[in-house]
């Protein structure tokens, strides 16, 4: 399998958004899904990578054809949806992974179900979800993935980062879900006005655009018990993310309340 040129690719494509999909993480994956969740965007190109290549445990060999065969399936499936589709090198090279995410626009991780979160940190490399460049989309269904939107501002630039990648994703599709900000209480008079501001911004989005304040403690624990009184959230995050994900309890009770998450910890 060639090797995918980031730099031809980027010429190539011009202006794509590049989006990076794990084509081992789900039996069965198909393309159609990531196609049919993304029809909106006119420009876009997918990247696929066996995760498998960039585990914890000792690499061997075992399954290459296997992969190939998927390899093969995938690429098939593309070329009759006409879809730009490719594949990372196949190297054991975490770096590769996270270098690649510094010129993707967003990795999709499905399925979240309540079993496999709780392999996410054992399945990622080390530091996978604090190391990768670009948002992360985590959905349980990929053809109905969210029905309500939960926007957590803490005045922290990676907040604001998730927000805007998630509405060059989605915004157009979105304006009429009803949309919830969590923002911490502000500390001052400029916090207070860029608050407002935030306001103003998503209302240009959104008809239904509500607000809850949140104290400076707990937040992952406080995004979450918010996220449980709404039906099917996304959970549009920063940082914060990370320590929602990497507790075990919090990450579970995303699954069984049937949440999606997109962060970036930019």
């Amino acid at each position: 399998m060639p090797h995918l040129d980031v730099q031809n690719k980027l010429t190539v494509t011009g202006v794509k958004k590049q989006i990076l999909v794990p084509v081992d993480f789900k039996v069965g994956m198909h393309l159609a899904d990531y196609a049919q969740l993304l029809s909106h965007v006119d420009k876009k190109c997918f990247v696929g990578f066996f995760l498998r290549d960039f585990v914890r445990q000792l690499k061997s060999k075992s399954g290459d054809q296997e992969k190939s065969l998927v390899q093969s399936s995938l690429q098939e499936e593309a070329r009759q949806l006409n879809l730009d589709f490719d594949f990372i090198k196949n190297h054991s090279n975490t770096n590769l992974l996270i270098n690649q995410s510094r010129f993707a626009d967003l990795i999709i991780i499905n399925p979240v179900t309540h079993t496999n979160i709780l392999q996410l940190n054992q399945v990622f490399p080390d530091h996978f979800f604090d190391s990768i460049a670009c948002p992360v989309f985590l959905s349980e269904d990929l053809l109905k993935p969210y029905q309500e939107i939960l926007v957590l501002f803490d005045y922290h630039q990676s907040g604001l980062v998730a927000l805007k990648a998630f509405l060059s994703f989605f915004g157009k599709i979105s304006s009429n879900k009803k949309v919830t900000l969590l923002t911490v209480s502000p500390d001052d008079s400029p916090e207070i006005y860029f608050e407002k501001y935030l306001v103003g911004y998503l209302q240009k989005f959104f008809c239904d655009v509500g607000i809850a304040p949140l104290n400076n403690k707990n937040l992952a624990h406080q995004v979450i018990t918010h996220a449980t009184k709404l039906t099917q959230p996304v959970l549009v995050m920063g940082r914060t993310a990370l320590d929602l994900l990497n507790n075990q309890k919090l990450a579970t009770q995303v699954a069984d309340h049937h949440m999606s998450i997109f962060y970036s910890n930019a």
